[in-house]
C-alpha cells in the first residue's frame, strides 16, 4: 500500500506530511496536544514586478563594457580577469517563498483544563491513494480521529475532527507575515448548523533577502501600494458544540473556541493579490478575504462530503494512471521512518531489505507532483509548495540550471500533463520579460533568463556584483527550459486542448525568440565555428595552472549542447509548421553547421569544456556536460562510452538532486547495476551527517540535498521511469535498466513518444529481470501506429491502436 506511517507526532518540520492542492500546501505535524498545520500560499512570494527593476541596475553601458573585458581577458588567457568582468553584470537576488499562515487545533476533554494520562494507541499516516493525513488516538478514555486533505475542485484545505466523547477545541489563525488585522467574518451558509469563522489580513514583503547573504535588515516591508502583495486566510469551523466569542490573541493570531463538540469540520482558504506570474498585483488584502470567504462559504454549503468526493475524484483520476507492484519480497510493516532506518543496516544495501521502499518512494513523488503544480497555480519551486521559513534556502526559488527542469521530468512519461501548465505559464512570461534583459545587457535580440526566477518572471544575473560567476553567470535557462515544451510536444502535449495551436502560437515564438538570442550571442571563432565567450559549466570550476580556480572560459559542452538542440528543435518545428519563418531558419541551419560536436576528453570522458580543462572538482554534483545524453535525446555510441566513463570518474556519491540525474543517466545507458549502487545511495537516512554534499531521506521521505529540495524525490520517478521504459530514440525499450532488487512484478501505466501507454509484466530471469508481456496502448488517436519495440538488443515490429496491443515476452526470442 502507498501510505506513510509514523507512530509518534512529527518533532520538526521534516516528519511532518504534506497535503498540498496545486493552490496551497500544508505540513501536518500530528501533534496530540495541538495538531498544527503549517501553511502554504502558492502565491505567497515577496516583492513585485518592479523587484527586478530595484536599484542598481547593470546600464547597457556598463553591460558592454563587462563582456567586453571578459572576452579581452580570455583572449589573453587570464580567465580570473574574465571572472572579475562578469561579475560587474550581477544584479541582486530574485525573491522568495514565503510561509503564510499557521492553523493550530487544540483539544482538551470537555470542561477540563487539561489531560491526566499519556496517549496511547497512536497512528499517524499519509494515504498517496486518497491524499489524505490521518491521526488518532487514546486518551483519558476518548478516541480521537483526526484527517484532513486539499482538495483541488474546491480550492480548499479540510481537517476533520472525530472524537468518542466531547472535547473543547481550540483553533487559532497565526502568521509569520504582517498581519494588518483580523476579521470574524459571517459568511454566507446555507444551513442552520453551528458555523464559526475566523480570519487574518496579511502583508507580504516586499524585498527578502536570502539566506546566504549577510543582512541587518534582511525582510523590508513597505506598505505602499502595489511595493508587495497583500493576502488573506479564512478559517471556517462546523461543528456539533456550542461556539464561545471569538478572541484575538494579541496582534498576530485570533482563535475560536468550541466547546462540547465531538466532531468538527474546519475549512480554510487562502487568497492573496497575485494576478499571474510577472502580472501586476490586482486589489488589496479586503478583496482577498471576500475570495476566501466565499471559497470556505461555498465549500461548506456544498458540504464537506461532497467537497470529500470531488478531492477523491479529481485525485484518484491522476494518481491511478500509473501503478508499480513488486512480487519481491514480504511487504514490511511497520513505521516508514523505522522501515528505512532498518534497511540501511542490510549489508546488501537498503532495497534488497525493503525493495518495497522503491515503490512508495516513487508513488511519494507522483503524488508530490501533483500536489504542488496543477492548472491555475504556480510552479512547483524548490520545495514544491511547501516551506516553514520567511528566507527559505536559496530563498525557495525557481533555480533553473536543473533544479526546476528536473521537478518536471516525471510530468509526461507519468501521465501527468495536468501538472505543466504553471512550467508554461512562467516560460512564456521569462520570454516577455527577458527580452529586455537580453538587449540591456548583451546588445542581443530574443529572450534570456540566468540561473534563479520567481513568480516575478526574474531574469537577470545575481550576486550583487560579489558572488562567484561559476553558478551566477549562465544565460542559458532558455534554451534548457524550452526544452520542455518540445518534450510536451514529444508526448502528444495532452495538456492542451489544441496540440497544434499549442506548438504554433505557444512553443513556435518562444523557441525562435531564443534561438534569435543564441545567434547574437555566439562568437565566430578562428577556426570558423561558432562558440560562447564568455561562458561557464553551472556551477563548476577549472584549475589554472598556478593552482587557482576560475569560472569563466569558453564554450562549455552544456552551452554546445543547449545551443544544438535548440536549434534542432526549432527546424524540426518549422517543417512541422510549415516553416513560419524562413529567414530565422535560414540563419539558423547555417549557425548549427558551425556548432561544435561534443568532444571525447584525454581521460576518456566528455570533456566539459571545449578547451579540454580540468576540474577543480572531478566529482562535483553537477554534470551538465552530459545534457545530451539525459535529459537530451541525441548522444552518439562514442559519446555514450565518454558519458559513461564521465559518471566513473565523478564517483556516485553526491547530492539528492544529483544522485537522481545520476540514477537518470545510468538508466539511459542500460546500466542496471550502476542503478543499483545509486539507488542504495538516495536511500540512506538522513540520521547520519554525511556533510552538505551527501544525498538521502528525512523520516518523511522529503528528499535531501541536504537541506530538502524536492527536486530529487521528483527526479527520482523520472529516473525509476527510465529503467523500465525508453522512448527517446524512436523506439520503445522496455526493462532496459531494472535492477535486480525490483525482482519480479509489474509496471503499468507509464508513456511512451508520442503518447503511448506501455505496461509491463516481467519475472526475475537469470541474466537479471526477463520480459513476460507487454501492453500497448495509443492514448490518442495521433499516436497509432508502427512502432518497434525494443528488448534486450532484440526488436519486434507492432501496430498500436486506441484498443492496445499485447506483446508476448516470448516473442523477441523468435
Amino acid at each position: 500500500m502507498s501510505v506513510l506511517r509514523y507512530h509518534r507526532p512529527a518533532r520538526q518540520w521534516t516528519e511532518a506530511l504534506p497535503i498540498g492542492n496545486g493552490y496551497q500546501g500544508a505540513m501536518l505535524f500530528g501533534g496530540v496536544e495541538a495538531e498544527r498545520l503549517q501553511i502554504n500560499e502558492g502565491t505567497a512570494w515577496s516583492g513585485s514586478i518592479a523587484s527586478e527593476n530595484l536599484p542598481p541596475v547593470v546600464t547597457a553601458g556598463q553591460a558592454r563594457t563587462a563582456i567586453a573585458a571578459a572576452r579581452a581577458a580570455l583572449r589573453d588567457g587570464d580567465p580570473l580577469a574574465a571572472d572579475a568582468a562578469v561579475q560587474r553584470l550581477q544584479h541582486r537576488h530574485c525573491q522568495a517563498y514565503l510561509p503564510f499562515v499557521d492553523v493550530t487545533v487544540q483539544l482538551l476533554p470537555a470542561g477540563a483544563t487539561g489531560w491526566h494520562g499519556e496517549p496511547d494507541s497512536y497512528e499517524r499516516l499519509l494515504d498517496l491513494a486518497t491524499a489524505t493525513h490521518r491521526t488518532r488516538w487514546r486518551r483519558d478514555g476518548i478516541e480521537v480521529r483526526q484527517s484532513s486533505f486539499a482538495s483541488h475542485p474546491d480550492r480548499v484545505l479540510v481537517h476533520r475532527l472525530w472524537t468518542s466523547s466531547p472535547v473543547d477545541v481550540v483553533v487559532t489563525l497565526s502568521s509569520p507575515l504582517k498581519v494588518l488585522g483580523t476579521r470574524t467574518p459571517a459568511g454566507d451558509f446555507a444551513n442552520d448548523t453551528p458555523t464559526a469563522m475566523i480570519a487574518t489580513l496579511l502583508q507580504l514583503p516586499s524585498d527578502v533577502v536570502p539566506a546566504h547573504e549577510d543582512a541587518d535588515e534582511p525582510v523590508f516591508w513597505d506598505g505602499s501600494p502595489g511595493a508587495a502583495l497583500r493576502g488573506a486566510c479564512s478559517v471556517a469551523a462546523r461543528h456539533d458544540g456550542i461556539a464561545t466569542p471569538v478572541v484575538a490573541d494579541g496582534q498576530d493570531a485570533i482563535s475560536m473556541t468550541l466547546r462540547n463538540v465531538t466532531t468538527v469540520d474546519i475549512v480554510i482558504a487562502t487568497a492573496t493579490t497575485f494576478d499571474g506570474i510577472a502580472r501586476a498585483s490586482r486589489g488589496d488584502e479586503h478583496d482577498a478575504l471576500t475570495r476566501t470567504t466565499k471559497q470556505v462559504s461555498s465549500a461548506l454549503n456544498r458540504g464537506v462530503m461532497a467537497v470529500r468526493n470531488r478531492q477523491l475524484a479529481d485525485h484518484r483520476e491522476l494518481f491511478g494512471r500509473v501503478s508499480w507492484d513488486l512480487s519481491a519480497g514480504d511487504h514490511v510493516g511497520g513505521p516508514t521512518d523505522e522501515r528505512l532506518i532498518a534497511a540501511n543496516t542490510h549489508t546488501e544495501g537498503p532495497l534488497r531489505a525493503d525493495p518495497h521502499l522503491a515503490v512508495l518512494l516513487f508513488d511519494y513523488g507522483r503524488y508530490l507532483l501533483i500536489s504542488s503544480s496543477r492548472q491555475g497555480g504556480t510552479p512547483a519551486n524548490l520545495q514544491g509548495i511547501w516551506n516553514e521559513s520567511m528566507r527559505a534556502p536559496w530563498s525557495s526559488n525557481y533555480t533553473t540550471n536543473i533544479n526546476l527542469q528536473m521537478n518536471y521530468w516525471p510530468a509526461d512519461v507519468t501521465n501527468l500533463p495536468e501538472t505543466v501548465p504553471p512550467l508554461f505559464d512562467l516560460i512564456e512570461a521569462l520570454s516577455r520579460n527577458g527580452r529586455e534583459t537580453a538587449e540591456r545587457l548583451y546588445g542581443a535580440s530574443g529572450w534570456v533568463a540566468h540561473h534563479n526566477s520567481d513568480i516575478w518572471a526574474y531574469t537577470q544575473p545575481v550576486g550583487y556584483g560579489r558572488h562567484d560567476p561559476k553558478w551566477a553567470f549562465w544565460p542559458f535557462a532558455g534554451p534548457w527550459l524550452v526544452q520542455h515544451l518540445h518534450q510536451h510536444l514529444d508526448f502528444g502535449a495532452r495538456s492542451q486542448p489544441d496540440p497544434k495551436e499549442f506548438a504554433r502560437q505557444i512553443v513556435w515564438p518562444i523557441t525562435a525568440s531564443a534561438a534569435e538570442f543564441l545567434l547574437d550571442w555566439l562568437i565566430e571563432e578562428p577556426d570558423g565555428t561558432l562558440g560562447t565567450a564568455p561562458s561557464t559549466s553551472p556551477e563548476n570550476t577549472f584549475l589554472l595552472p598556478d593552482g587557482h580556480t576560475a569560472a569563466i572560459t569558453r564554450s562549455s559542452a552544456s552551452d554546445l549542447s543547449l545551443t544544438a538542440e535548440l536549434f534542432q528543435r526549432l527546424l524540426g518545428l518549422a517543417d512541422t509548421l510549415g516553416n513560419p519563418d524562413e529567414h530565422l531558419v535560414n540563419r539558423v541551419r547555417s549557425a548549427q553547421a558551425k556548432v561544435p560536436a561534443l568532444r571525447v576528453g584525454r581521460n576518456g570522458d566528455v570533456a566539459e569544456w571545449l578547451d579540454d580543462l580540468t576540474a577543480a572538482d572531478p566529482h562535483h554534483r553537477h554534470q551538465s556536460h552530459l545534457y545530451q545524453l539525459f535529459p537530451g535525446n541525441d548522444l552518439t555510441d562514442e559519446l555514450s562510452e565518454a558519458a559513461s566513463r564521465t559518471l566513473d570518474l565523478r564517483g556516485d556519491d553526491s547530492t539528492g538532486w544529483s544522485l537522481a540525474w545520476r540514477l537518470a543517466l545510468r538508466a539511459r545507458l542500460r546500466q542496471p547495476e550502476a542503478v543499483s549502487r545509486l539507488l542504495a545511495m538516495l536511500f540512506r537516512d538522513m540520521e547520519t551527517d554525511r556533510g552538505p554534499w551527501s544525498g538521502g531521506l528525512y523520516p518523511n521521505l522529503f528528499a535531501a540535498h541536504p537541506p530538502f529540495q524536492i527536486d530529487a524525490n521528483l527526479g527520482y520517478v523520472a529516473a525509476i521511469a527510465e529503467c523500465f521504459v525508453q522512448s527517446h530514440d524512436g523506439r520503445i525499450s522496455v526493462l532496459p535498466a531494472v535492477p535486480a532488487e525490483f525482482g519480479a512484478g509489474t509496471m503499468r501505466g507509464l508513456v511512451a513518444r508520442p503518447g503511448v501507454q506501455v505496461d509491463v509484466e516481467w519475472k526475475q530471469g537469470e541474466g537479471g529481470p526477463a520480459l513476460v508481456s507487454a501492453r500497448l496502448r495509443a492514448l490518442h488517436q495521433a499516436a497509432c501506429g508502427e512502432y518497434v519495440i525494443a528488448y534486450r538488443n532484440r526488436l519486434l515490429t507492432v501496430n498500436v491502436d486506441e484498443a492496445g496491443t499485447e506483446v508476448e515476452g516470448d516473442l523477441f526470442d523468435q
